[in-house]
């Protein structure tokens, strides 16, 4: 039957399951509002689709064919003509151990598949996490795994910029500390990637003195962090950093060709930078400029649309920064406008994973037909 998406900006559950209700459903997505929460929409999608794995994550707002919602609900149903097999773990304790916690979810998830090889063409795997947890030690430990060769693409469950409950969400079960592992062997050809609109500028630093867990640069160059990041964007004081000098000057790992950002989003204790991503000591950071967002974005979908000329769908994980950015300028209905003609959904997430924990970043996965 293809794809089905559906979104709903009130409580209508019944109208939203009719959207996306399709014989022999084996998976459905979807992101909510967390005031929802109290209406428990995990379990009334369980309830409609019994035979089908339900996976959700609270969101700051999320996007879907009809156009952005600023407070609702959307969804998003795959079927048998799409997947072939589906595996899922379901782990809580993320915010105390989240080594312990991914570790136990991956070991899960191996045996569920059988300890089988996956094939990455084949198979594609989906990843959930709380948003006030460390999803990049959940990345980590992914990537180290040697029998789970194949991507994981997703986004850190957020909250409308309150930073007190995230929640994720499997069946009947929702947590405000969980992680939600999905592997699914596909029936269809499907594609990933990450994309920003940064790039380097001529200016970098060395992280000398962090707390990496806590997510706190205390020194740059041997430095006090936010007197040197100060002075490096031009600034008299620390007193005048702001979350939009933050968010004009995003820091970035820089590999080769990729850039991975590592956005700030505070100061603490007047010396110190904290940052949405942890980073380890030794580390150089890149001073990067912001590009434009939308133009960047159509170069994702033209990108997109290369390795699947005959797209049928997307899921969309986009980092709050950009919606903040996006509101700013004036461009939310531009975003849209680029993804409209497809069944979509997206929400505006805490964090974005592939391959690592990503900021200011949009993760992205694209299906193409059989």
């Amino acid at each position: 039957m293809g794809i089905k998406v559906g979104g709903r900006q009130t409580y209508d559950m019944d109208g939203l399951i009719k959207e996306i209700e399709q014989p022999q459903i084996k998976v459905v997505l979807y992101f909510f509002s967390v005031e929802y929460e109290r209406f428990e929409p995990h379990k009334a999608l369980k309830r409609a689709f019994p035979q089908a794995l339900c996976v959700g994550a609270s969101m700051n707002g999320g996007w879907c064919s009809a156009g952005a919602i600023e407070k609702g609900i959307v969804a998003l149903s795959l079927g048998a003509d799409e997947v072939e097999e589906v595996f899922v773990t379901f782990k809580e304790g993320i915010k105390a151990d989240p080594t312990r916690s991914a570790r136990a979810a991956i070991d899960e998830l191996k045996q569920k598949l059988g300890y089988r090889s996956v094939n990455p063409d084949e198979y594609l795997g989906v990843v959930l996490v709380d948003g006030l947890g460390l999803g990049e030690v959940v990345m980590q430990e992914l990537c180290l795994e040697a029998r789970l060769n194949l991507p994981f693409v997703g986004g850190a469950a957020a909250d409308e910029l309150t930073f007190t409950r995230t929640l994720v969400g499997l069946d009947g079960q929702l947590s405000a500390d969980g992680l939600v592992l999905v592997v699914m062997k596909m029936k269809i050809p499907f594609y990933y990637n990450h994309y920003i609109h940064h790039t380097p500028g001529t200016a970098s630093m060395v992280a000398t003195k962090v707390d990496t867990m806590q997510r706190i640069i205390w020194e740059f160059n041997g430095e006090p962090a936010a007197s040197y990041y100060a002075k490096m964007v031009g600034l008299g004081s620390v007193d005048q950093l702001d979350s939009q000098i933050f968010s004009n000057n995003a820091l970035g790992l820089v590999c080769g060709t990729n850039v991975y950002c590592r956005s700030l989003v505070g100061m603490v204790e007047g010396k110190g930078l904290k940052a949405s991503c942890y980073i380890e000591a030794g580390t150089t950071l890149h001073l990067l400029k912001p590009g434009d967002i939308i133009a960047e974005t159509r170069n994702a979908l033209q990108d997109a649309e290369s390795y699947l000329p005959q797209m049928q769908g997307a899921i969309l994980f986009n980092c709050t920064l950009r919606l903040l950015e996006l509101k700013a300028l004036k461009k939310v209905g531009a975003f849209h406008n680029l993804f409209k003609h497809l069944p979509y959904i997206g929400f505006n997430s805490f964090g974005e994973e592939l391959f690592t924990h990503h900021n200011q970043t949009l993760t992205a996965i694209f299906f193409g037909r059989p």
